[in-house]
């Protein structure tokens, strides 16, 4: 009889078994998604100089000690400078410039003061308000220092990252490798989305759910299968996707059936890991090692497919890929209604979690069956139901894994 594995086991099982992929040396403009494979130090203060916060004058603070809208302080503009520009005059005691945001500080300056605290008289500036020293005034490095470092190996180049980047002057960055990863889908049912339906057929969706998956974990899916329920059909396919790809995944065909080609050909010419899950959904997930590439045997039905690709296949392409971070996020819940689970498994619940009044509460996305594709749609978090418990009451709380959230170390 086939041992079940426990899911925890199952998943540390799979993150020893694969390794973090190479590096590269990329053009800034196309690392927007990738992860860094090395730490960001800064080679420049940011800002680079000290500058202006806002549209204003630039001044000595001290000339403007008792200014106020009856008496204000008078000062001799002397130049107007544009961000880009640098003043050609040093301010001395009774001058000011006119200064927009983001230009370099003059000489002699200790503080801004915003236009609307002004007013205009002829070759002069009437100041309204007293200013104190460095008003509206970015310091250089009071962002990043000279030699900080920035961004760590493992982060994602999201917006924010991109941009850091650009500001450091950052024209290549090495990134890690994108996993390549190769799909296979089988069962002589499926028929692709365009093709009308026969009688028996189905429209294969896993493919899709797979390559977004794949993609949503940084990797590229660099070839795509489909076979029937044929053992050497499946053979021949897998040997041709392991050559190209760093990993590859397939679903359906790794049951107990009579038509079941992954379960037959890994289990006959592979090194299998585990097979069989103490779980629910996707018991029947097998996870081995083809010609030196790992092989995710994922089972056929859509929930199954999604789930356990979430569980293991996920946290797997983002240590391949570099990322230090794979865990999602887990809060309690309390539940909306009663929920049954079977004993000696871990069962993982589609459900829809909300923030209410400071704490979160969690609606189960439907009826729980592994073919119900459509309670996917409507969940963004996975209920985690220990293997000890059967039953939670209305009211009661679980934890929830957040499917929607970024990772967290």
């Amino acid at each position: 009889m086939q041992t079940l594995v426990t899911p925890e086991a199952a998943l540390s099982t799979v993150l020893a078994q694969v390794s973090v992929l190479g590096s590269e040396k990329l053009p800034h403009k196309v690392v927007l998604g990738r992860t860094l494979a090395q730490d960001v130090v800064s080679e420049i203060p940011l800002p680079p100089f000290d500058n202006s916060a806002m549209d204003g004058y630039a001044v000595i603070a001290a000339d403007l000690t008792s200014a106020n809208e009856t008496t204000p302080a008078t000062l001799a503009l002397v130049e107007t400078i544009g961000a880009g520009d640098v003043a050609r005059h040093e301010v001395t005691s009774g001058q000011c410039l006119k200064i927009m945001t983001g230009a370099p500080l003059p000489v002699g300056v200790d503080a801004i003061v915003m236009r609307e605290a002004t007013r205009p008289n002829g070759e002069n500036v009437e100041f309204l308000s007293p200013a104190t020293r460095g008003d509206h005034i970015r310091r250089a490095g009071s962002d990043v220092e000279r030699g900080e470092t920035v961004l760590r190996a493992g982060d994602v180049v999201g917006a924010a990252q991109w941009a850091m980047l650009a500001s450091l002057g950052a024209a290549h960055v090495e990134v890690f490798q994108r996993p390549r990863v190769g799909i296979i889908t089988t069962g002589a049912e499926l028929v692709a989305v365009d093709v009308p339906l026969l009688p028996g057929q189905i429209h294969d969706s896993n493919s899709f759910a797979l390559r977004a998956l794949a993609e949503n974990c940084g990797a590229s899916v660099a070839d795509f299968r489909h076979c029937g329920d044929s053992t050497t059909e499946f053979e021949e396919i897998l040997c041709e996707v392991c050559a190209m790809c760093d990993v590859v995944i397939t679903s359906g065909g790794v049951s107990a059936g009579d038509f079941d080609p992954v379960r037959d050909v890994l289990r006959d010419r592979a090194e299998v890991h585990f097979w069989k899950i103490a779980m629910k959904p996707g018991k029947p997930v097998m996870f081995a090692h083809f010609e030196g590439k790992p092989v995710f045997g994922l089972p056929g039905n859509p929930v199954s497919v999604m789930v356990a690709f979430e569980e293991f296949a996920r946290p797997a392409l983002l240590k391949m890929g570099g990322r230090r971070a794979w865990k999602r996020m887990e809060v309690p819940v309390r539940l909306q209604s009663p929920l049954r689970s079977p004993a000696g498994k871990t069962e993982f619940v589609r459900a829809l979690v909300r923030s209410e009044n400071g704490s979160w509460s969690a609606s189960i996305s439907g009826d729980q069956g592994s073919g119900r594709l459509s309670t996917m749609t409507r969940a963004n978090a996975l209920l985690v139901v220990p293997p000890a418990t059967t039953f939670v009451a209305a009211g009661e709380t679980v934890m929830a894994r957040l499917i929607d959230c970024p990772e967290i170390e």
